[in-house]
């Protein structure tokens, strides 16, 4: 009984993980990096420059053709100009970016 029980709460929270990753970022989109605007004061842990995309293909939600996406300078992700990326955001900031 003890292990039904495991396997139920156990299968629980894995449901609930799986749901609300896929909740989490509703706007996708597919873009290249047109320019990167520098911020003012750039040299601090928590500095962002703002990364101006072209929208060439939407995969989900309500996107322009160019997108303008505040991002820590110093953060996981390192944009190059001129590169295409698939973007994923919510409530205008990132989820996940990677390469394409």
């Amino acid at each position: 009984m003890p292990f039904l029980l495991m396997v139920f709460f156990c299968s629980i929270f894995s449901f609930a993980t799986v749901t609300v990753g896929q909740m989490d970022c509703p706007v996708q989109f597919e873009g290249k990096v047109q320019d990167i605007l520098e911020g003012v004061g750039t040299g601090s842990a928590f500095s962002t420059h703002t990364v101006i995309f072209k929208n060439f293909h939407t995969i989900k939600g309500d996107v322009q053709d160019q997108v303008a996406i505040e991002m820590l300078e110093h953060g996981p992700f390192e944009m190059i100009r001129g590169e295409d990326y698939r973007v994923q955001i919510r409530n205008g900031h990132v989820c996940w970016v990677e390469k394409i």
